[in-house]
């Protein structure tokens, strides 16, 4: 959040800017619990399964997502794109059977419903679904140079209060610790960055959809790198029809 703080605030002095105040503070304010609450349960889901079972639940943002948004933006998708939607959901059933039968993905409901990190990584995916909409409606009242300003103000405000005594811990971290957590800030700032400009040229749903989809190839790329997880058939069919199903959204 300060290295955030930072690139917006020069932004802020570089360009011009607009704020209503009175127009934004309710989207705002719920932008803000609404990324907070997600971002925690989102690395305690991860801290307590495969990545490349937990990213691919994600991909259920674009069914909440082109919920809310058609609800408060009015952005309504087609037949067509409803069914990508569809495709997505049946690729996550797949990637949550344990074996490649018709039975197995069947089964693969209850798998997830039993699965703790599953489940927290569903409700996840409802809240940060809701974000977009939220920062679309924000950047209707702000410019994106003062609404990221304000997000990360606030957010950073929210997590310095309840982490007080986390961060007395970072004295004891190795110097390559500080290294990974230097890229890990800058590969997130500039998503945030990214996000933005991308919910301005699009429909939330289909930067939703992308943006999940190219995270699914990462999820089964990066476990299998970094945590040796298993590359089984479901999770590549699971991955293939997540794909197929943002095609059909884009």
């Amino acid at each position: 959040m300060l290295i955030q703080i930072l690139i917006f605030s020069i932004w802020c002095v570089k360009e011009s800017f607009f704020f209503d105040l009175k127009s934004y503070f309710i989207p705002g304010l719920f932008s803000v619990l609404t990324g907070v609450f997600a971002a925690l349960i989102f690395l305690k889901s991860l801290k307590e399964s495969e990545i490349s079972l937990t990213i691919p639940l994600l991909s259920l943002s674009p069914l909440f997502s082109s919920l809310f948004s058609w609800f408060f933006l009015e952005e309504a998708l087609s037949k067509v794109q409803y069914i990508g939607i569809l495709i997505i959901i049946t690729g996550i059933l797949i990637l949550y059977s344990k074996k490649f039968k018709f039975i197995s993905f069947l089964e693969s409901i209850v798998n997830i419903k039993d699965n703790m990190s599953a489940k927290l990584m569903i409700v996840v995916a409802f809240f940060w679904s809701f974000t977009p909409v939220l920062d679309k409606i924000c950047l209707q009242y702000s410019s994106l140079n003062i609404h990221g300003l304000v997000q990360a103000i606030c957010i950073f405000g929210i997590l310095f209060f309840f982490s007080k005594k986390e961060l007395k811990d970072l004295n004891n971290l190795k110097k390559e610790n500080y290294i990974l957590i230097f890229f890990t800030i800058c590969i997130g700032a500039s998503a945030i960055i990214l996000q933005f400009f991308s919910i301005t040229l699009s429909y939330v749903p289909i930067m939703e959809s992308i943006k999940r989809a190219t995270g699914q190839f990462g999820a089964l790329f990066f476990g299998k790198i970094f945590f040796n997880e298993s590359i089984t058939k479901q999770k590549i069919l699971g991955v293939i029809l997540i794909s197929a199903g943002v095609y059909l959204l884009i």
